[in-house]
C-alpha cells in the first residue's frame, strides 16, 4: 500500500509542473477609452476604441467587439483630427530608414516627433524619438500617428495631387520639386507649412538667384551679396539678399547655401525669407527644399 500511495503522489507531483507550465504569461492591456480611426495600407477605415496591448498588434473595439489589426498594415492612427494636409505627408520620411524614423507623431500644436513607438497606455503614447531620449505624450496632445510613410502617401495620394504646386519666378511653367518651397523676394516671410521642435536639426538645400531692387539685373545667390549695405536688414551678420530662417515671431537667423543641419531655436511654425530691410521691390525666388 505504501508503495502504490507513493506511485500516485509521483504522478500527481510530476503532472503539477506541465499544468503550471502551460499557463503563460499575459501582456498587459491598455485600453485608451479613445476613439480613433484605424486607415489601413489599402486605404480601408475602421473606427472603435484603442486597446493596446504590447504586441505587434493594435485593436479596436468595434460595436463591443474587440478586433485586432497588425501594425505593419496601419497606415495611420487619427485621433479625431480628421484627413491629414499635403504640408505634413511631406514630412513624412522617404526612402530607406532607420529604425527611429519609422514612425512620425503628430501633435495637436502641430509639432511632429520623427522616432519609434514604444508602447501606448491609458492615457499617453511613449515614443523614442529619432534626435534621442524617449518622450512620453498625453494621447490628448495627438492627432495622428502614421506607421507606414509609403502607405500613407498612397492612402491619401489625392491629398498630396490636389495641392497647389507652385512654379518657380522667371521659368513660366516649371514646377517646383516634390516637397521644394519657393520663397519670393518680394515677400518678407513665406510659411513653410512645417512645424519644427526645439533642438531639432534641420538642413535647407537651395537654388535660385534673386535681385534686391527694382530692375535690377545683379542676381544675388542664396549667401547674399558682400557689397550691400545690412542697415535695417533682418540678421545684420548675414549678407543682403541671403536666405535667412525664422521659427514663428523669434529672432531670425542666417541660412544662406549650408547644407549642414541647423539647430531651431524654438518650437514652432517655420518661415523663410530674403535678408533685405525692405521687400516690396526685389525680385526673383530662392527655391528651397528641407530636408529633416
Amino acid at each position: 500500500m505504501r508503495r502504490v500511495l507513493h506511485t500516485a503522489l509521483l504522478t500527481t507531483a510530476m503532472a503539477l509542473p506541465a499544468t503550471f507550465a502551460a499557463a503563460a504569461p499575459q501582456q498587459p492591456t491598455f485600453n485608451t477609452n479613445r476613439q480613433v480611426t484605424f486607415v489601413l495600407n489599402g486605404g480601408e477605415r475602421h473606427t472603435g476604441t484603442l486597446v493596446y496591448h504590447n504586441t505587434a498588434d493594435f485593436s479596436l473595439i468595434e460595436n463591443g467587439t474587440e478586433h485586432a489589426y497588425p501594425a505593419s498594415n496601419i497606415a495611420m492612427i487619427d485621433f479625431g483630427a480628421g484627413d491629414p494636409a499635403a504640408a505634413e505627408l511631406n514630412q513624412l520620411p522617404t526612402g530607406t530608414t532607420s529604425e527611429l524614423q519609422r514612425n512620425m507623431l503628430v501633435l495637436r500644436d502641430g509639432n511632429v516627433i520623427h522616432g519609434k513607438v514604444y508602447t501606448i497606455k491609458e492615457s499617453s503614447l511613449t515614443i523614442d524619438p529619432a534626435s534621442g531620449g524617449r518622450q512620453d505624450v498625453n494621447l490628448g496632445n495627438v492627432s495622428r500617428l502614421y506607421m507606414n510613410a509609403d502607405a500613407a502617401r498612397s492612402a491619401f495620394a489625392s491629398v498630396l495631387a490636389t495641392a497647389p504646386a507652385p512654379t518657380a519666378t522667371g521659368t513660366t511653367g516649371q514646377v517646383l520639386p516634390a516637397g521644394a518651397i519657393q520663397v519670393n523676394a518680394n515677400q518678407s516671410w513665406t510659411d513653410t507649412g512645417i512645424t519644427v521642435g526645439k533642438g531639432a536639426r534641420i538642413a535647407f538645400s537651395t537654388t535660385g538667384q534673386v535681385a534686391i531692387r527694382q530692375n535690377s539685373t545683379d542676381m544675388i545667390g542664396p549667401d547674399g551679396s558682400g557689397t550691400e549695405n545690412r542697415a535695417g536688414a533682418p540678421v545684420p551678420a548675414a549678407a543682403v539678399g541671403a536666405l535667412i530662417g525664422r521659427v514663428g515671431s523669434g529672432t531670425p537667423f542666417p541660412i544662406g547655401s549650408n547644407s549642414q543641419p541647423i539647430t531651431m531655436p524654438a518650437n514652432g511654425r517655420l518661415y523663410l525669407g530674403v535678408n533685405d530691410a525692405g521687400a516690396s521691390d526685389n525680385s526673383g525666388a530662392f527655391v528651397v527644399t528641407i530636408v529633416r
